[in-house]
């Protein structure tokens, strides 16, 4: 909204901001790391490795279905890029939010193998984005 009407934060005000927005993700990769250090995997395997393929295969492939069959935009830069934002792996501040429901082992257990997994996922999509002709 500030930005929308051009108002400018008062200086003290904006300095804080300025603060939080700096050091928010630097303490998003510290939380991480804290929740990684000696997390056991036993029993989560195979909901981090459900909660993956959602994120990086079902999620993108139903953005694409539905830029398909539903949202139909005609530009296709505009398109790769809804596409490719939602195959991307989860933010950093993932855990930070499952911490609220106990849950910030399983959550930084899955952004890790997100993360790592989507260097083949991200490729892949890039290749077949590149050379299926019905992208278009």
């Amino acid at each position: 909204m500030f930005s929308l009407l051009g108002w400018q934060l008062p200086g003290p005000l904006a300095r804080t901001v300025n603060l939080f927005s700096q050091a928010s993700g630097a303490l998003a990769l510290f939380v991480i790391g804290g929740t990684l250090v000696g997390l056991q995997v036993k029993g989560m395997r195979r909901l981090v490795a459900r909660i993956a393929f959602g994120k990086l295969i079902l999620h993108p492939l139903a953005v694409l279905l539905l830029l398909l069959w539903l949202v139909p935009i005609s530009d296709p830069q505009l398109r790769t890029v809804v596409v490719l934002t939602a195959a991307m792996p989860m933010m950093g501040i993932y855990p930070i939010l499952a911490q609220k429901h106990g849950l910030e082992d399983l959550a930084a257990a899955a952004l890790l193998v997100t993360t790592i997994a989507s260097f083949f996922t991200l490729s892949a999509l890039l290749w077949g984005l590149k050379h299926v002709p019905v992208w278009g």
